[in-house]
């Protein structure tokens, strides 16, 4: 994923990035294992994974013929159910999720050796030194903010490198840091992984920032108190019904203007919506597909918001099978009773990182490496709905050298 769209070889008409490659050649046993029971039993949200790719696969071959849609849908299912099933098969224990929170916050903090002077002298080392290795573009020219270059790291814009470190926030508070800022080594993760993400000055990377921000005060806060969530989401829903009622704007408009940098952002941000979501009016079953859509002859053809262009593209089914797997996903982790702490804190980042990522996609598009890290974050936190917390206590009891001669790690 940290690699640029120019790391590539170009097949045909295929572009095949490094994670596709990878994720094309686990794809066929990855869902042999899912389909044999091999890394945890089948359950409704590996079904909605591959419900979602199937009707956006059909929604492609409708737009483009069953050729040019098998080849664009193809990549689809591959980079969404593959990157699904990377996390949902191999990270099957708590000791895996640490594992891979550790590495995950050890790369964004280590992009700070080259992003830090990046922002200081807009000298791209990350991605041009890599681009040009394989004879790829230079990183496009982007104004400055707040007095610093917007840095791109090793990918091909700063948002994706925002969202990337952003998104390792909680992992880093809850996993590593656990909870305890006191000690030098554990406020560094915490605020490398803030300091990355300003590097980036975006404002769907802060918005993702933010929000994690603001639920771990809440949890620390109200920790002890039962439902807590419940009173959240219930002055969510005051506070929406309040801006509806005492604002002549949507609250939409509200929450985009204030979230992004400039009022021409908003603005555009605004208008899109506007078109998308007539587009989706005239073509709510199939989309349309890879298409042009209805706008002004002035307007970018890009649409900055991740749940839109689902919409837009595959049509509704497509669109509420996504938001299905999320919210029912993570409602039903939360759900289960008798975590220990460690698990809890593992609970609390994985679901803290995935509601970030959701509030920032309403304003920008996850597309490349953040649309592989998304299905990835989801797919990691599949192993809490049927992994047993006694069955974990009683294999770390077991003597180690048993480890070392058992073939096969057992869950």
């Amino acid at each position: 994923m940290m690699l640029p769209t120019a790391v590539s070889l170009n097949l045909g008409g295929l572009r095949l990035s490094a994670c596709r490659l990878v994720l094309l050649a686990l794809f066929l046993p990855m869902l042999f294992q899912l389909l044999t029971n091999q890394r945890g039993r089948l359950h409704l949200f590996d079904a909605l994974v591959l419900v979602h790719c199937f009707w956006a696969l059909l929604a492609l071959i409708k737009w483009g013929g069953l050729v040019q849609g098998i080849e664009s849908g193809g990549i689809y299912v591959v980079e969404c159910a593959g990157a699904y099933l990377v996390g949902r098969l191999y990270i099957r224990s708590c000791e895996d999720f640490v594992a891979m929170a550790r590495v995950y916050v050890g790369l964004v903090l280590a992009t700070l050796v080259f992003t830090v002077p990046e922002a200081l002298t807009g000298i791209h080392f990350l991605h041009d030194s890599l681009a040009s290795a394989f004879g790829g573009p230079k990183a496009a020219y982007i104004e400055p903010r707040m007095g610093i270059e917007r840095t791109f790291g090793p990918f091909d814009h700063p948002i994706l490198y925002g969202v990337f470190s952003a998104s390792a926030f909680s992992l880093a508070y809850f996993v590593l840091a656990e909870r305890q800022l006191g000690k030098f080594g554990n406020f560094s993760k915490v605020a490398g992984v803030g300091m990355a993400t300003f590097m980036s000055a975006s404002g769907g990377p802060y918005v993702v920032l933010m929000v994690q921000m603001f639920v771990c005060a809440w949890e620390r806060i109200l920790g002890a108190v039962q439902g807590r969530w419940a009173a959240l989401f219930t002055l969510f829903a005051i506070a929406y019904l309040a801006i509806d009622l005492l604002s002549n704007r949507t609250p939409f408009h509200v929450f985009v203007e204030y979230l992004t940098f400039s009022k021409q952002s908003a603005y555009n941000r605004i208008l899109v919506f506007e078109y998308g979501s007539a587009e989706v009016a005239r073509h709510p079953l199939f989309g349309i597909g890879l298409g042009d859509w209805v706008r002004p002859v002035w307007m970018s053809d890009s649409i900055d918001n991740f749940w839109l262009v689902t919409a837009v593209r595959y049509g509704l089914p497509a669109f509420f099978l996504q938001v299905g797997l999320v919210l029912g996903i993570v409602w039903a982790v939360g759900q289960r009773q008798g975590f220990p702490p460690a698990w809890r804190r593992a609970r609390h980042a994985w679901a803290f990182t995935l509601f970030g990522i959701c509030v920032a996609a309403a304003t920008v598009h996850l597309w490349n490496a953040l649309f592989v890290l998304f299905f990835f974050l989801i797919g990691t936190g599949a192993w809490m709905l049927d992994a047993s917390p006694t069955r974990s206590r009683t294999l770390r009891r077991t003597p180690a050298f048993l480890h070392a001669i058992r073939p096969v790690r057992l869950f």
